[in-house]
């Protein structure tokens, strides 16, 4: 036991490239589904899918039909339905994104392993791996409060004022073992479907942050190319030979990063946009709501709104850090190299010209303007509907 403390304190104390990939399937490989095994343990799927059906669908379609009091209880039983699509979007996405994802796990290593061949980037590099695990790190902690600790014990000390029906056919609760065995299951549930809403967000946020983090150090390596150009001028024919092979080195991981994109365009197209349509109609039952159904479904809200904002504001970071890169091209000092090393120059600047802009459901740009927009839209609908 005390070997395995002392392995964790060090997986979480080094800041590598390795150990941040442990740290975002740390989850998925106690549940069996790790990102890198050969398997899927079935049990934990079945046991996830069937339960948020039998909770989050028969029981609210039994509350709607037997107790639903009014437009109230009508409008909470959305959140009911809300947790039902969002575990199954998450589910399909670990189940049948599961290739995409280690290949895009594989290119982002490569991406890195790349960055690290040069003594600068690499220092760079160690600091961004360090806040990167920090923020991974911190979301746990958020899923710990707001889930396990706000979430969990509300569920079940108000099974029945949930706008749902819970354990539809265990009843009477007041008789044992019915209602422990009710409160086992409500807890697995919900425990599972924070755990995997955690590996899910914990994914997202490395794919994201990471990506920005390589346009941030071919910026910075693009832009040096002046100073290292300059110096090897003056010295050895050889060393400015050198200075064309650092060109073709930041092309081609410029191109692999330009891939890295693609590939979470991809995989997090679907996903992100259903997130993107729950969170926004969320938001506006939230300002709709009386204030008292509001507070027993803070911590849901909480979440959708938190990432709402995560979203649009990592998204946010790679069309800024690819822009960036754009002007580190146009400004590296290109008019003082050779002719060959102006024509790479050239071939890199048309393709940092390429817009980079990561699409929800291919349709809505994930950027803070998206989430400005959609907050300025949902007060005015809000407005309008209370006036």
């Amino acid at each position: 036991m005390r070997n395995f403390i002392l392995q964790f304190k060090n997986k979480l104390t080094d800041n590598s490239f390795e150990n941040l990939i442990w740290l975002i399937n740390l989850f998925p490989t106690l549940l069996g589904f790790s990102y890198f095994g050969n398997q899927i343990k079935a049990l934990f799927w079945i046991f996830l899918l069937a339960s948020t059906f039998y909770i989050n669908i028969v029981g609210t379609v039994v509350y709607q039909k037997n107790h639903a009091a009014g437009l109230v209880d009508t409008l909470n039983s959305y959140f009911n339905v809300l947790i039902f699509i969002i575990t199954y979007n998450y589910c399909r996405w670990f189940l049948f994104e599961r290739k995409s994802l280690i290949n895009l796990l594989e290119l982002a290593n490569k991406n890195n392993d790349m960055a690290m061949e040069f003594e600068t980037s690499a220092v760079k590099l160690k600091k961004i791996i360090k806040s990167i695990k920090n923020l991974i790190t911190i979301w746990y902690l958020f899923h710990l409060i707001n889930g396990v600790f706000l979430f969990i014990p509300k569920r079940i000390s108000e099974m029945d004022d949930c706008s749902l029906s819970s354990c539809v056919g265990l009843k009477p609760m007041s008789e044992s073992p019915n209602k422990e065995v009710c409160i086992l299951i409500l807890t697995a549930h919900a425990l599972f479907c924070i755990i995997t809403t955690a590996a899910y967000d914990a994914t997202f946020l490395f794919l994201f942050a990471h990506t920005a983090a390589m346009f941030e150090i071919l910026k910075e390596e693009t832009i040096s190319l002046n100073g290292i150009y300059e110096i090897s001028k003056h010295e050895h024919l050889e060393d400015t030979r050198s200075v064309m092979e650092r060109l073709k080195n930041l092309i081609n991981r410029h191109s692999l990063i330009l891939h890295t994109v693609k590939k979470i365009q991809d995989i997090y197209n679907v996903a992100v946009g259903i997130s993107f349509g729950l969170e926004a109609i969320s938001m506006c039952l939230f300002f709709v709501l009386p204030l008292e159904a509001v507070l027993n479904l803070m911590p849901i809200i909480i979440h959708g709104l938190s990432m709402f904002f995560l979203y649009c504001y990592q998204g946010q970071k790679i069309t800024t850090a690819a822009e960036g890169f754009e002007m580190a091209v146009y400004c590296c000092g290109w008019e003082n190299f050779g002719v060959k090393e102006q024509k790479m120059i050239l071939i890199m600047l048309r393709q940092s010209q390429k817009p980079v802009i990561l699409k929800a459901a291919s349709v809505a740009p994930i950027s803070i303007y998206s989430f400005a927009c959609t907050m300025q839209s949902i007060y005015k609908l809000v407005t309008a509907f209370k006036t």
